[in-house]
């Protein structure tokens, strides 16, 4: 493990954005629309010292495999820059590709799919050094074939050189995928959910391996999991994504039991407790993952953050300003419906719209007393009038269909930081964290977050 204080970099990443699908289709065209990318990753910084085993987590779609792509060249980075040992790989002459491409390798996911299933276990492991002109000749290659086979556990190593994938089991597979990246004495291997398409019983078999291999071969390891278990086990640092952001990076041991991240409390949260009798803490989060070629503005989880910022002159609590904005978000992206309703009826449609627009999905833990069946006592929230006055206000101009004084109203009232500004990694405790709780200029909110239970 790297030590903090004589920390060496091996890899670099600045500003890294992968954008993909960036070319304008026939109906934006007609239509005088702006091609809308996916931006799977997204000014991306990190830095992986040599010898760490740094963990990549978060959600499915968060661009966790992209980056490992983006590091091992299988992609280009749309803008930034990424820098292996001193030098920029997308400025290497030919010659220093190659060498880039030995001593940086890829374990895939599926062993089923990485494998040729016509080349023998021989043939597949052989193959890089043929490509990495390595070894004086056949019986030197074969030697070095034999003697990784050993060290990955597929041992006699003879007795595996010409079966083919499909006589293998899973975990057999995944060993040889291991012994084809290590059979050119790499430096840096990208392991993308190793051990995801494995049986249970077998999983904690090749992470140990790994970890062994690490030390033999003076390996540095970048992990991509959404398992938090392996990443816990495995990892001296991780970094966490979301919607192509790192939002929080550290040490696992700080990350896992003292988040900063509202995001990396909730991502934990979701972990299935093993104790029956434990007790559940559940994700305190509203709504889905954002389109990733629509993201929000500002921090990119502030639509189902349970901790969004209040302006500095808000004087009601934070849960009612939570549900205020979540109701105004509701509104833009048209997600209320609204009756035809003549005058006599406005006035129960106004209530029946806040009762049903102040209402979150949420885990029971997390609900209002005064909240049943997708609908909320707005008179049980700690809100001030002028902040229920504007609500009222809206809802009657959305039953009359004056949409653009709703925004205007809802705007004026319901504006947070969180919604407007990027966060930027800064310093917390052992961690760096994206989020405005951690800026002296966030209504004071230096190191504290919000309790969303007040």
């Amino acid at each position: 493990m790297a030590s903090e204080h004589n920390a060496d970099p091996l890899v670099e990443i600045e500003n890294v954005s992968k954008l993909f699908d960036m070319s304008q289709g026939v109906v934006d065209r007609l239509l005088g629309k702006e091609a809308q990318p996916v931006r799977a990753v997204q000014n991306v910084n990190l830095t992986i010292n040599r010898g760490d085993i740094m963990g990549i987590a978060g959600e499915s779609g968060c661009g966790k495999t992209t980056l490992g792509k983006l590091l091992v060249k299988l992609y280009d980075p749309t803008e930034g820059t990424i820098s292996f040992d001193g030098r920029d790989v997308t400025e290497l002459s030919r010659e220093d590709e190659r060498v880039f491409r030995q001593r940086v390798q890829m374990i895939f996911q599926d062993p089923f799919e990485s494998l040729n299933p016509r080349m023998t276990v021989f043939q597949s492991v052989e193959e890089p050094l043929k490509i990495n002109d390595i070894g004086e000749g056949y019986q030197d290659r074969r030697e070095r074939v034999i003697q990784v086979l050993n060290d990955v556990g597929l041992s006699p190593a003879e007795a595996y050189l010409n079966e083919f994938p499909k006589e293998l089991s899973g975990g057999e597979r995944q060993r040889v995928a291991i012994a084809r990246a290590l059979v050119v004495n790499p430096d840096f291997v990208v392991c993308d959910e190793p051990v995801s398409m494995l049986d249970v019983s077998i999983r904690a078999g090749v992470l140990n391996l790994m970890k062994e291999l690490q030390d033999e071969y003076g390996l540095t390891y970048l992990f991509i999991s959404h398992d938090l278990s392996l990443i816990r086990y495995m990892c001296d640092r991780t970094a966490i994504m979301y919607l192509g952001d790192i939002i929080e990076q550290g040490p696992t041991t700080d990350v896992v039991t003292n988040s900063k991240h509202p995001y990396t409390e909730a991502l934990f949260d979701a972990v299935p407790e093993i104790d029956p009798g434990a007790e559940r803490h559940r994700a305190n989060v509203t709504g889905e993952v954002p389109d990733p070629r629509n993201p929000p503005t500002g921090c990119r989880f502030h639509p189902r953050c349970a901790k969004i910022i209040p302006p500095d002159d808000w004087t009601g609590s934070q849960e009612a300003f939570r549900r205020a904005f979540q109701f105004k978000r509701r509104v833009l992206i048209g997600d209320i419906d609204v009756e035809d309703a003549n005058e006599t009826e406005q006035r129960v449609m106004v209530d029946r719209l806040l009762e049903s627009g102040l209402a979150l999905e949420l885990p029971e833990e997390h609900r209002l007393d005064a909240e049943t069946k997708g609908q909320v006592d707005v008179s049980a929230l700690d809100m001030p009038r002028q902040a229920e006055n504007a609500l009222r206000s809206a809802a009657r101009d959305l039953i009359e269909g004056n949409i653009d004084e709703v925004k205007e109203q809802l705007d004026r009232e319901f504006h947070t930081v969180c919604e407007q500004s990027h966060p930027e990694l800064r310093q917390t405790g052992e961690q760096q964290a994206a989020c405005h709780l951690f800026e002296s200029s966030a209504s004071n909110r230096e190191t504290v977050a919000p309790d969303a239970s007040d």
